[in-house]
């Protein structure tokens, strides 16, 4: 399995574009899968430079982009799915049905929205494939929800809004991140391409493009569906970043954690926020690492 980070906060050549974004390539058994899209079309532009070719099959490129999954509906996240989808109306989106709800930031006395209006979804309707708790995407690569919601390891952003529609009234309400997915995939596969529960005890790779629901949760939840399986490799943001509560107490406790539940590295990248990482490696050391825009990882 390759990952591929076509876009985020930092970059690894001044070739390429960057932003306040995140999207990953993977290829996977012969199949490819977009994670997020960032927030312009700047990862389709980094992509071309980095020999991926998201719009069509071409001579260079033997199997074309199989399905693109959203994390959460966010504009860092979801900005550039407009100009994937005129490139490939065919494309399947997989998020979860929660992504029609309305999100907004709150920035000084204003309520700013930060997601699609329900027309873009209108407008897509076929490419979405929503569900309620868990999807399989291919052979392997499956995404769900958080089920595991221990306070202990969340830092809330108050900031982070959705619009709560009651009988008599609306009115705004702390985002709930029920429209938040992750990622779990198994690099291994038979000679026939399928994973079954020997692939599987291998061990897995975790994607969360922010862990609003916190990281240690997520992997709680990943741990408590696939028991026998390692955790091979972590990878995302982890929304420490100018979180109010997000301090050396609650960083050393995540910490701590990470390292109990990975039997891998941890490559955390967008989100997390310089400060929060450097205080993750001073108790983590080598088994946290940064993922910077053009670097790829291997399982």
């Amino acid at each position: 399995m390759r990952i591929l980070t076509l876009i985020e906060n930092t970059r690894d050549s001044r070739k390429l574009q960057v932003e306040h974004g995140l999207s990953f390539f993977v290829e996977l058994n012969g199949k490819n899968v977009l994670i997020d899209t960032g927030a312009s079309d700047k990862f389709m532009r980094n992509a071309e430079k980095l020999q991926v070719f998201l719009d069509a099959p071409k001579l260079s490129q033997e199997t074309p982009l199989e399905a693109c999954v959203v994390s959460h509906n966010h504009a860092d996240h979801i900005g550039g799915l407009e100009a994937l989808l005129k490139a490939r109306p065919d494309l399947k989106v997989y998020a979860s049905k929660h992504v029609r709800g309305n999100y907004y930031r709150k920035v000084g006395p204003f309520n700013v929205v930060i997601c699609w209006n329900r027309n873009f979804l209108n407008k897509h309707s076929q490419n979405f494939v929503l569900f309620e708790k868990f999807q399989q995407v291919c052979e392997g690569f499956y995404v769900m929800g958080c089920e595991v919601h221990n306070e202990h390891y969340v830092r809330r952003d108050r900031r982070l809004l959705m619009k709560e529609y009651g009988k008599h009234m609306t009115r705004f309400v702390p985002d709930d991140f029920k429209h938040e997915i992750f990622a779990v995939i198994f690099p291994s596969a038979d000679e026939n391409g399928r994973v079954g529960r020997k692939e599987r005890e291998k061990g897995c790779v975790v994607i969360s493009s922010c862990s609003h629901s916190g990281i240690v949760n997520i992997l709680e939840t990943v741990k408590q569906t696939w028991p026998d399986s390692p955790i091979l490799g972590v990878i995302g943001g982890f929304h420490m970043q100018d979180v109010p509560g997000v301090n050396d107490s609650f960083i050393k406790r995540v910490a701590g954690e990470l390292m109990r539940l990975s039997d891998g590295c941890v490559y955390t990248c967008h989100c997390t926020g310089e400060k929060a990482y450097e205080r993750l490696k001073s108790y983590m050391g080598d088994q946290i690492q940064t993922l910077r825009t053009g670097e790829e990882l291997t399982f």
